[in-house]
């Protein structure tokens, strides 16, 4: 026993080191890669698994050259703000600047979207734009760029403010991507095809070797729970699949890995939630909804505001074929190939985040309707956006689990956040004895020609305002039994409505229809 632990201490001394090596490392992407290459990978994979950190990609491997070395012969290529695929942007040369540094500050500064961000932030454009803050330069390829080595004549790069992620940009629905990370499926290459304007859609294909999904599924199909909803976590009649939480499995560890390296992103473990693995049998789905969450989830919600956290993108597996049905559905879309032009959803929709009324829900699923549909192909995933360019949350990333019709489906999410994600001792949305279940939620919807103004009838001549809605919009309300509503014509005293709520209306979906 005493020689098994005289061992053991050593091994556990190396183990501490090379973890405080690969802690060292994280900060320097230059000097990791440079590292990485000169270690075995069966040693890299190691050090990987053991630790949680994602060391540099192994594929396409690059020199890194100091910001301010340049080629010998000067290199033209344009300049874009983050996730412009289609824009003209600035035409630069590399001997017109000392260096990337220089160039991330003069280009960060002519772009109005820069100027926007920082009046919305009441900051200084100069400060997003400083590369010692955080301002970056990428390729179009998902690939930070460190020097002007890095550049390839005619080349669109992409300008990443402080404070935010890059986001691949957006060309032609139905245009190729091909991300410089290695793929899992032998002589098929990672491949992204843009569904998509809006919300940002993208199919991924050969994202997941046979293997990888066999251990996700072998790891996870005996311990699926009932689904869970919200920020907090309870059971709701929208979402009827069942969930596995993958904290351990080396494959689903390496998926993640392999989502923050296709987002251009270095692995930061409190930047992901475990990967949730998913099973649906037929008949269950889960309604439309966003990844991300609004002020009634947690405090500090919003990216823009003081440093605020949310899901800035969503990595969504497919780990099997599904018979019939089972599509990820994106209700809000109307810049997809194949849509007619019809009326998807209730006018209004995209104004209350995160809501769709049962009846859109079940007619986007419809394959009779020109709805964006993502059809599940095993290692395949899409991936999509909660957040733009510029960290605004996205209404339009509204997306959904159809309901298998033929078949089992199993499926997986990895979501990664914009900063590190809140303890759910933080959630404000809690269900059950320590939560507010006496609360009803309903719509208001205004069918009227004018628009109006609604108001809590607190038993005073004005009551309390709410909200302006306009014609054929809708204002979502959280309420409960016995409060009155009144509906006034806007900017008059002249009543037109009257509404209490009822306790009969609680767990249903309610629209009150302003007439």
């Amino acid at each position: 026993g005493r020689g098994g632990g005289g061992r053991l201490l050593p091994l556990l001394a190396i183990s501490a080191l090379v973890a405080a090596a690969a802690v060292y490392l994280q900060a320097s992407p230059q000097l990791k890669e440079s590292v990485v290459n000169l270690v075995p990978e069966s040693a890299v994979q190691w050090v990987e698994q053991s630790i949680g950190f994602s060391l540099a990609p192994r594929t396409n491997v690059r020199q890194i050259f100091p910001e301010n070395t340049k080629p010998a012969n000067p290199v033209s290529f344009s300049v874009h703000f983050n996730g412009d695929g289609l824009g003209e942007g600035l035409q630069v040369t590399t001997d017109h600047f000392s260096g990337v540094d220089q160039l991330i500050r003069y280009a960060c500064n002519q772009f109005p979207e820069v100027s926007l961000m920082a009046q919305q932030d009441g900051t200084d454009r100069n400060v997003i734009c400083l590369p010692s803050n955080g301002a970056r330069l990428f390729s179009d390829t998902a690939v930070r760029i460190f020097s002007f080595m890095d550049i390839r004549p005619g080349m669109r790069t992409y300008v990443v403010p402080q404070g935010v992620h890059f986001v691949w940009p957006l060309g032609k629905v139905g245009d190729y991507y091909y991300p410089e990370i290695e793929s899992p499926v032998p002589e098929s290459p990672i491949r992204l095809r843009q569904l998509s304007m809006s919300p940002r859609v993208f199919t991924v294909e050969n994202f997941m070797s046979p293997e990888e999904m066999n251990v996700i599924l072998a790891h996870n199909k005996d311990r699926v729970k009932p689904s869970e909803v919200g920020f907090s976590g309870w059971r709701d009649s929208t979402r009827t699949s069942s969930t596995a939480w993958d904290f351990n499995s080396w494959a689903a560890k390496r998926v993640q890995r392999r989502a923050f390296d296709l987002l251009g992103m270095e692995f930061e473990p409190e930047l992901a939630d475990a990967t949730q693995v998913l099973r649906y049998e037929t008949k269950e789905w889960y309604k439309p909804h966003t990844d991300w969450f609004d002020a009634r989830s947690y405090d500090e919600w919003n990216p823009r505001v003081n440093n605020g956290t949310n899901r800035f993108a969503t990595v969504f597996l497919y780990l099997t074929d599904v018979d019939a049905g089972g599509h990820t559905v994106f209700p809000l879309s109307t810049t997809h190939d194949g849509y007619n032009g019809e009326e998807l959803v209730h006018p209004g929709t995209a104004d209350t985040p995160g809501y769709i009324a049962q009846k859109d829900a079940e007619w986007v699923c419809n394959t009779s309707s020109t709805a964006l549909r993502s059809e599940p192909k095993a290692g395949n995933a899409v991936l999509f956006y909660s957040q733009g360019p510029d960290g605004t949350l996205d209404e339009y990333s509204l997306h959904g689990g159809c309901p298998v019709i033929e078949g089992l489906k199993w499926s997986a999410n990895v979501w990664i956040w914009n900063r590190p994600k809140p303890s759910r001792e933080k959630a404000k949305d809690k269900k059950g004895p320590d939560g507010d279940n006496k609360a009803i939620f309903m719509q208001f919807f205004n069918k009227r020609k004018e628009a109006v103004s609604l108001f809590w009838d607190d038993g005073s001549e004005d009551g309390v305002f709410q909200s302006h809605i306009m014609p054929n919009m809708m204002s979502p309300m959280n309420t409960y039994h016995g409060h009155t509503f009144f509906v006034r014509i806007k900017d008059t005293k002249t009543k037109v409505f009257t509404f209490t709520a009822d306790d009969a209306d609680k767990g249903k979906e309610r629209i009150v229809e302003i007439e």
